[in-house]
């Protein structure tokens, strides 16, 4: 089946016929666009085997699929492929030892990496909500004080509590839905700025993100949180008004002016543990984000062990029906070798093809590999392939023009399988086999490890002449003298020079590569950065309108402690005290707190979240200069206060 964009949309595509490899094949089905599965795949072909690959028991490279039925589950198929899996170990123990069945749900197996990072992100989100809302029912509190007064008259003229409560909560709800409202609206603008954001590549790989937006769904989610976040944000002041006009009679309130101490100091404690836990969210949110951040940055930065920079690549397959015969796809990578190293923008030129992963490695003269030890992946190398990428030779030699097709079988291996089978010696002239049957390989030199950029783990590796292990598919690497991209058009006539009619692919620079697969890192940790920053801005707005609305609420005081004699330092002192208490409170919670979500997100994300307990000092310096900050800001406002008018102010 092949998606019918690629046919012109034509509406007969079914029975047309397309040519794959050489090969012709009937259109019989046309999937809709957005069936996407495996990822990436436009075209789906029957899986045909040999009879050889039938009975070939050592190849694990098939994903087998499958559906449940209605009333079964994971455990019970799970429970049935590994007794499965027990009889074929009995029966094949040389191919199927320790080897077991794992059942894992499409849908997780598909989303497995990303659904973490959007999960991360999403607890992120949820935190600068939590924010927000304490904000917003901080100034409502204060919102409240001023019309305690008003609350107690309306009660007094026979209004009901539930007409107060309306009003107070309406006010929450409608300043709610507005955010809501406004955040839906960045959110869509967000979604197509992510999307053109990242390369076309990446969308194809990354499941239901070209599809992303704002549906239904979301909308109705939206509503939804905004009248629970409209609620729970009034609820303090609705407490504060309603039930202090319930215990408290309204004539006393109304006495006092609106500024009963009793009232004031139950607000004050609400107005100061919202302010507590702004502060606990704002440190676990900033030192989330810098740890991830920082990490990300670490991954972003892993020596990889090979120079991505001025490195040009480009995929070439042969097709079987043309290149029939080993030596004619011998002869066609070899001739276009040659023709690139004569571009004048060329240093060198290899190449490179994946191979069928090894069973391990059997050293003459030792016991068979026991399954988990390092089995490498195994890489066809040209000559110059070393020079091309930039993995450096610690011993030895590097693959070369002599390792021809006759010539004696040899190989280099990587670091990581010296040190592991080789951990006394040196390995140059041992030999070994990647499979119990296949022809011993000569060991002529140990290359540079190749590290996962996303868990910096070296991966083992084994390289083999091309020219001995022919594979039709390869990847040419073009090291150049400037910018790699200036030399693509004549990669691709070097090419065409040799077949015309062979097209080569995903021209890319190494750096565009690694861009493409690391982009989704980049992504979330821009994100990150964005809710940290938000965070610190409202933990500090959050700080700065409790002392500027204590210190209105205490201008009386104030103004009276000047008159008799108290100094700027003192009023200062006295102002600044309840913010470094609420900084240092919110600052103690959220450290222990922090810890905690570091090691549970670094589970989450396979151990790649490192703890740094500098960053941990650092965000909390930041976090309590920044509350500092805003709480001396209105404390100095304080110094300032006429005695006069202070002392007439109601």
């Amino acid at each position: 089946m092949a998606s019918a964009c690629r046919l012109a949309s034509a509406a007969d595509a079914v029975g047309k016929t397309i040519a794959l490899n050489g090969l012709s094949y009937t259109v019989v089905g046309v999937m809709p666009d957005d069936f996407d599965y495996p990822l990436a795949t436009d075209v789906w072909a029957p899986l045909a085997f040999t009879n050889e690959e039938k009975h070939q028991r050592a190849v694990h490279s098939l994903l087998a699929l499958g559906r449940l039925r209605p009333d079964s589950s994971v455990p019970q198929a799970q429970a049935e492929l590994q007794t499965v899996a027990r009889r074929l170990e009995e029966r094949y123990p040389r191919t199927n030892e320790s080897r077991t069945a794992l059942v894992t749900p499409l849908l997780e197996l598909t989303n497995q990496v990303a659904d973490r990072f959007v999960l991360i992100l999403f607890g992120s989100a949820i935190f600068v909500l939590l924010l927000a809302s304490a904000n917003v029912a901080n100034l409502q509190l204060a919102r409240s004080a001023a019309q305690q007064r008003e609350f107690a008259v309306r009660v007094a003229l026979g209004a009901s509590r539930f007409h107060v409560a309306q009003q107070l909560l309406s006010q929450t709800v409608l300043i709610a839905f507005v955010g809501g409202t406004l955040g839906l609206v960045l959110g869509a603008w967000h979604i197509a700025w992510i999307r053109n954001s990242f390369p076309a590549t990446v969308l194809r790989w990354m499941a239901g993100l070209r599809d992303m937006h704002v549906d239904p769904w979301v909308l109705a989610f939206t509503v939804a949180a905004s009248l629970i976040a409209g609620v729970l944000c009034g609820v303090p002041a609705l407490w504060q008004s309603l039930g202090r006009a319930a215990l408290v009679d309204v004539n006393e309130i109304l006495k006092e002016g609106g500024r009963s101490s009793s009232a004031g100091q139950s607000r004050g404690r609400l107005q100061s543990a919202l302010v507590i836990a702004e502060v606990a969210l704002a440190l676990v949110l900033l030192v989330g984000a810098a740890l991830m951040v920082r990490t990300f940055d670490g991954m972003l930065a892993v020596n990889a062990g090979f120079n991505p920079k001025s490195l040009l690549t480009g995929q070439v397959s042969l097709s079987r029906l043309q290149y029939r015969e080993d030596a004619q796809i011998r002869a066609f990578y070899g001739t276009v070798l040659l023709r690139l190293a004569t571009l004048p923008q060329v240093r060198w030129a290899g190449a490179a093809s994946s191979l069928e992963s090894s069973e391990g490695l059997y050293v003459e003269g030792r016991p068979d590999p026991r399954p988990g030890e390092p089995w490498p992946a195994v890489k066809g190398a040209s000559a110059d392939f070393f020079q091309a990428i930039g993995i450096p030779i610690l011993r030895g030699r590097p693959i070369a023009e002599q390792d021809g097709a006759e010539t004696q079988r040899v190989a280099v291996v990587s670091d990581t399988i010296a040190q592991h089978y080789w951990p006394n010696s040196d390995p140059i002239g041992s030999r070994f086999r990647l499979r119990a049957t296949a022809p011993w390989l000569t060991v002529v030199g140990v290359s540079g490890d190749v590290r996962d950029w996303f868990d910096k783990h070296k991966m083992p590796r084994v390289y083999v002449p091309y020219a001995q292990f022919i594979s039709p598919s390869m990847t040419l690497y073009i090291r150049t003298r400037a910018d790699p991209m200036l030399a693509s058009s004549g990669l691709k006539a070097k090419v065409h020079e040799v077949d015309k009619n062979q097209p080569i692919y995903d021209v890319k620079s190494m750096e565009e590569l690694l861009n493409e697969q690391t982009s989704g890192v980049r992504a979330s940790a821009n994100m990150m950065s964005m809710f940290a920053l938000i965070a610190l801005v409202l933990a500090a707005t959050g700080v700065y309108a409790v002392i500027s609305h204590s210190v209105v609420q205490r201008t009386h005081e104030v103004g009276l402690r000047i008159a008799l004699g108290a100094s700027s330092g003192d009023v200062l002192k006295l102002t600044l005290r309840r913010a470094f208490y609420l900084a240092a409170a919110g600052l103690g919670i959220g450290l222990p707190a922090a810890f905690g979500l570091m090691r549970l997100m670094s589970s989450v994300l396979f151990n790649v979240v490192a703890l740094d307990w500098t960053v941990f000092v650092l965000y909390t310096l930041v976090l309590a200069s920044s509350a500092a900050l805003a709480g001396y800001i209105p404390a100095r406002r304080a110094t300032k206060v006429d005695p006069l008018d202070a002392l007439r102010h109601e």
